[in-house]
């Protein structure tokens, strides 16, 4: 299998005959694909068109390969490419290689001919489209375009591909702020800005866009420089962006600027079959970083934690698994459905352990009952129980005394913790013999970053949910009302975003910066919808942990 290939589409381009060549390339091919047409037209609607075909059919037939379409050369000037192996279905190998090195002069590997006895169907191709007599870069000077960018799929890349194609002079393209998606569907998990904008990047100088004529920027509102810059002359934009392109060149006009033309692109349909099923708000025809982002639910996003072992201080430990969340994402819930999927699972409640260190009797309660004083904080009555209530009207009142508190209360709660983990040890022979044996511990901790408790963890899983529903939840739950619920979601997100670096549960731009919460997660979950997309989250997660487990001895 080689990392990235080259297919040279000799054959006039046809749905029939690039689909076929495209899986054949999926076989050789792991990781990357450049595709490149032979110089037959240098017409706009010639290109648009064969850039609709190629990334329509990758959709289609090779979803999880990278293809790239290879801009003309008229665009792209002399830029060199890199490629392991050429793949073609023309069976005149000096032809293939003289492509090849247009595109890579010093290519001297492998070619590969595509014998798959193709018959040319008699419907046109997309070479015989109806000509305007537009070149490729000639139509404007300065082009826009914008969007979130979030993990670059098929339909992002016609986008892009187009407004290269349009460009003579400059390519603006603009990518929505962190501060700006925090409405999207699960949009912690959306990669932050500067990712985006690097992936853009990365796009056009794959495909030979000069990086002299690119501009990418960051939008912190809904249209940019576009708005107030005259030189540029045409959008970009899909179908469901007219409205907002329709709104910028309103603004133009306010300001004194000619209208932008918009450049429509048709959406690209997702005909891909569902592995898992998806959400109604997230089942759409086309191609959606949204539902991308829900397939990342219970998925391994980063490796894990072997430092717990030494942590634990023995290699056949329980597996631990840090579960945290803010009040009301279903962290309980989660638990429960995972011990219920193997008897090797046990759960770990925090709180409960909580109530135990208060316990009269304890080093804790002393602890406790010393430094508050007695009559602040407990019972007058022996054997003189902590108040909780009376508690946190003290300390939720005053950020110190919280301090003292978790600095008293949390290393007893993971004292506790070790305590039961080091009860679950199995028997080594037995593990020696069936490493399926293994405890799998599951520790429901609300407070887990903050704690610190995650050092003791091989994953940390967390569970997402949008806040307003968090705070719907709460009210219902405990019966408060929504400014208390708030109250309480507020001191859970500044205690978090303190303990990982200045961002909380619902912050965009976590997962690839390793700040926040989400970017501490082995594994995200969400239980924002029915109970059974919850389950299937589980056990998919579940049965990939088993595999990890399986391959570690």
């Amino acid at each position: 299998m080689y990392n990235c290939g080259l297919l040279l589409l000799s054959t006039a381009l046809h749905k029939q005959t690039i689909s076929p060549l495209l899986l054949h390339a999926a076989k050789v091919v792991g990781n990357k694909l450049l595709l490149s047409i032979p110089v037959v037209s240098n017409s706009f609607s010639y290109w648009k068109n064969a850039v609709f075909l190629c990334y329509n059919a990758a959709t289609e037939v090779c979803p999880s390969l990278d293809v790239n379409l290879v801009l003309p050369q008229q665009v792209r000037g002399n830029c060199s490419f890199d490629f392991d192996v050429v793949i073609t279905n023309n069976e005149n190998v000096d032809w293939a290689l003289e492509q090849a090195r247009s595109l890579h002069p010093a290519y001297d590997k492998k070619v590969i001919y595509a014998n798959l006895g193709l018959d040319l169907p008699n419907t046109p191709s997309v070479f015989h489209v109806e000509d305007d007599h537009t070149l490729v870069g000639e139509r404007y000077t300065d082009v826009c375009l914008g969007g979130t960018f979030d993990r670059l799929h098929n339909g992002h890349k016609i986008l892009l591909s187009v407004g290269a194609l349009l460009a003579r002079n400059r390519l603006l393209a603009g990518v929505t702020t962190d501060s700006m998606l925090k409405n999207k569907h699960l949009a912690p998990l959306i990669l932050s800005v500067g990712s985006r904008c690097a992936g853009v990047r990365s796009f056009l100088s794959t495909i030979g866009f000069p990086v002299s004529k690119l501009e990418v920027t960051e939008l912190r509102d809904a249209f940019g420089p576009p708005a107030y810059r005259p030189e540029y002359r045409c959008i970009v934009a899909s179908a469901e962006s007219v409205p907002n392109c329709n709104k910028l060149n309103e603004l133009r006009r306010a300001n004194g600027l000619d209208r932008l033309d918009i450049e429509r692109i048709d959406l690209v349909t997702d005909s891909c079959p569902r592995s898992t099923p998806v959400p109604v708000e997230l089942d759409e025809s086309k191609l959606s970083s949204s539902t991308n982002r829900f397939h990342l639910l219970g998925s391994l996003l980063r490796p894990v934690n072997l430092m717990a072992d030494k942590a634990n201080r023995n290699p056949d430990a329980p597996y631990v698994i840090g579960l945290a969340g803010p009040s009301g994402a279903g962290k309980s819930a989660l638990a429960r459905r995972l011990a219920q999927l193997s008897k090797r699972v046990h759960v770990i409640d925090c709180d409960r352990l909580g109530h135990e260190a208060y316990r009269p009797g304890t080093a804790c309660h002393k602890a406790l009952i010393d430094h508050f004083g007695l009559n602040t904080i407990a019972s007058p009555e022996p054997p003189h129980p902590i108040d909780r209530s009376r508690l946190g009207k003290l300390v939720f009142s005053d950020a110190a005394r919280l301090q003292e508190l978790n600095a008293i209360v949390w290393p007893e709660i993971e004292r506790l913790v070790v305590e039961k983990l080091e009860q679950l040890h199995p028997n080594t022979a037995d593990l020696k013999r069936d490493p399926a044996t293994r405890p799998i511990v599951i520790l429901d901790a609300a407070v887990l970053l903050p704690a610190g408790w995650d050092k003791i963890c091989h994953e940390v899983w967390i569970a997402v949910l949008p806040r307003q529903e968090a705070q719907r939840r709460i009210c219902e739950r405990a019966n408060l009302d929504p400014d208390s619920a708030n109250e309480r979601l507020l001191r859970q997100a500044t205690a978090v975003a303190e303990a990982t670096g200045g961002l909380d549960w619902w912050d965009v731009g976590q997962i690839d910066t390793g700040l926040g919460p989400l970017g501490r997660a082995h594994v995200v979950l969400s239980t924002q919808w029915e109970p059974e997309c919850s389950q299937l989250q589980v056990c998919k997660a579940f049965r990939a942990l088993e595999n990890r487990l399986s391959s570690i001895r």
